[in-house]
């Protein structure tokens, strides 16, 4: 024992197997005479008993996920039908499935999902996408926060007709991403149900958002009209469409978290009773606003709610909805760090982090993405990234606990997400092939998080037999509105 003391840093040689048994002698020794060995995430050294119940609290086990996926599938039918209140909408898209072969010309799209308003043009040949001219229009937060909807919609009306630039353009398809969600009554409107993401807009709620941007687009001469109105997650699912005919599923994991998916017309009960004469047989895309699945009543979610979650909750500006979404999105996930890190921090297992702890939004969700990436076995980069944002040099055991802490918020985040994705394949039965597409940031740029979803399939689903295929989808709130006014013209 004296000799490994002596050869410090020289063990990192030592093989993985050797490396846990030296772990194991190591940690009889006392403080002040044991070695810094290299204490990884996965290593041997026993963790603090704070680190353990923490580990457990943020773990979501085979069972708990088919608990999610029986209330999810109870949900999702109950949303279907219309008779009864769910925590799922179950929104009927009016985007119905058909062929994408032989699609030509130009066409037109808006996506308003934030305070930064999209206006494209795309030009098609044979379905493909060869050209894509587009502009940005940062929307003042006066229409925004205690805004009107004539000063919101009149910006954006503005903002199409600059882009056109007199262009004598008349009536061209125009697909309009709308990222709240919408109550559609046809496939060209769309009434806002509720505002999200710090929207609070008056005189919107309720109301037709195709025909108030009508008003505004007539009032500046600008002679088009909406084809489409959609949100992110299904234009997500129709751009990936005129890519992989077996594309079944759109999803968004970034800010927020969503899925669409394509249901047979005639499982869809409240529209047939409005629209008896629909092809039963016909595919319809689905948004489903399934971030808010089992808010607020916690049927099973409070078997996987902890205190940290609770504290974010309590604190955010849609208290008690939106849970699901918490889980998984990148607008919560720092925020879950941050709370549980802070509660490290009184227990002693961490120290330093300059107060920052203590601040709302003081441990950024990118930071997730840093401590999770590929380290060496000194955890460099955990430590290097901690010292350049709050000026702490953390000792390796330190390190440990924030890149845990990192992990296991990332992991049940993915294992979330895979498990409400995975139940709806299920419900639909697609699992025998087919294609997930996903856009956001949370799936994009977070190391590992692909496979933390194929690794939660497996958990789910036992031995029954799967191929669900997550592929990077870019743009579906802007290209996709597009292709979903070519789709539907």
């Amino acid at each position: 024992v004296r000799s490994f003391s002596r050869i410090g840093t020289d063990i990192t040689i030592a093989t993985r197997t050797n490396m846990e048994r030296l772990q194991q002698i190591v940690g009889h020794l006392s403080p002040d005479t044991r070695p810094q060995l290299t204490a990884t995430p996965t290593g041997g050294y026993r963790l603090p008993i704070a680190l353990r119940e923490m580990r457990r609290k943020f773990h979501l086990p085979a069972y708990k996920m088919k608990m999610v996926m029986n209330h999810l599938h109870s949900e999702m039918h109950k949303g279907l039908k219309g008779k009864e209140w769910t925590s799922v909408l179950m929104l009927p898209s009016y985007v119905v499935r058909k062929d994408v072969e032989g699609k030509s010309g130009e066409y037109y799209a808006l996506d308003l999902g934030g305070t930064n308003f999209r206006v494209l043009k795309l030009t098609l040949k044979d379905s493909q996408v060869v050209e894509t001219k587009s502009a940005k229009f940062k929307i003042p937060m006066e229409h925004v926060v205690g805004g009107n909807a004539e000063g919101l919609f009149g910006f954006i009306a503005q903002s199409v007709k600059d882009f056109i630039k007199g262009s004598t353009v008349r009536d061209p398809p125009l697909g309009f991403t709308f990222s709240f969600p919408m109550q559609k009554k046809s496939l060209n409107s769309g009434v806002l149900v509720r505002w999200t993401k710090s929207f609070n807009t008056k005189g919107v709620v309720g109301k037709d958002v195709c025909d108030l941007l009508a008003v505004e687009l007539k009032k500046r001469g600008v002679q088009m009209g909406v084809t489409a109105v959609i949100n992110d997650t299904v234009g997500t699912l129709v751009t990936e469409l005129f890519k992989d005919n077996r594309a079944t599923l759109g999803v968004i994991i970034g800010t927020g978290f969503n899925v669409a998916y394509w249901e047979k017309v005639g499982r869809i009960t409240k529209y047939i009773e409005k629209n008896p004469h629909a092809d039963k047989d016909a595919s319809m895309c689905i948004n489903m606003e399934c971030g808010n699945f089992d808010s607020p009543t916690k049927t099973v979610l409070q078997h996987i709610h902890n205190e940290w979650d609770e504290a974010v909750d309590a604190v955010s500006p849609n208290k008690g909805l939106g849970l699901t979404e918490k889980m998984v999105s990148g607008l919560y996930m720092g925020e879950i760090a941050r709370m549980a890190l802070l509660d490290l921090k009184k227990k002693g297992v961490i120290r330093g982090f300059a107060g920052k702890l203590e601040e709302k939004k003081g441990f950024p969700s990118w930071h997730l993405s840093g401590c999770v990436a590929q380290d060496d076995p000194f955890l460099t980069n955990t430590r290097g990234l901690i010292m350049k944002a709050y000026g702490v040099d953390l000792n390796i055991q330190e390190a440990t606990a924030v890149r845990l802490v990192c992990e296991w918020v990332v992991e049940r985040s993915a294992r979330v997400a895979a498990t409400i994705i995975g139940s709806i394949v299920l419900f639909a039965g697609f699992e025998w092939d087919c294609t997930v597409a996903i856009d956001g940031s949370v799936f994009e740029k977070t190391p590992g998080y692909p496979e933390m979803m194929q690794k939660a399939f497996k958990d789910l689903m036992g031995n029954q037999p799967h191929n669900i295929r997550l592929v990077l989808t870019k743009d579906g709130s802007g290209i996709g509105a597009g292709l979903s006014a070519a789709l539907m013209s």
